[in-house]
């Protein structure tokens, strides 16, 4: 049951609560998160810090439900404020949702979005940074080509890249 959810500061936009992450290996299982609770609220920052390995990057893969193949959300919950009428918005448990469904795939990116440490994976080097970009505007838009494409120029020019009318069709 999905729990209606005031604007009001006081309520969590993300709440992770008691995740459970595990990899199964042929060596056994390993616990990649053993229990990850904690709450994101709006105009907050949060940090989660720790060792290499210790589960931060499979706990926001956990998150978006890109776990790799090996492994799955064995227990817990993530729930998510999405928006809606003001006063009114609803929580989605994230767990419950098909990974690759079209609900997901609308929040992957849309509402959340992660940003890897590794700049290899960050952008393709085959691909211009303007269609990547692009790629994504229109993943989560319903805009055309060129309407994405002024939108990417207008992203890098908000993130101080110089000449992003030039610098989009980079590689």
């Amino acid at each position: 049951m999905s729990p209606t959810l005031t604007t009001n500061s006081s309520h969590p936009i993300l709440s992770v609560q008691d995740l459970k992450t595990y990899y199964f290996q042929d060596e056994g299982v390993v616990r990649a998160v053993d229990g990850a609770s904690f709450d994101l609220y709006a105009g907050k920052t949060l940090g989660i810090v720790g060792e290499s390995g210790c589960g931060k990057s499979v706990t926001a893969r956990s998150i978006l439900r890109i776990v790799e193949e090996s492994g799955r959300i064995e227990e817990g919950h993530i729930w998510l404020r999405l928006p809606g009428q003001p006063g009114q918005e609803q929580a989605v448990d994230l767990t419950t949702l098909n990974a690759d469904g079209r609900q997901m795939r609308s929040i992957r990116g849309g509402e959340i979005g992660l940003i890897f440490q590794e700049p290899m994976t960050s952008f393709s080097v085959y691909h211009t940074v303007g269609n990547q970009i692009i790629e994504a505007i229109r993943l989560h838009n319903d805009v055309s080509k060129q309407e994405a494409r002024n939108r990417a120029i207008e992203l890098l020019r908000m993130v101080g890249i110089p000449q992003p009318e030039r610098r989009i069709d980079e590689y």
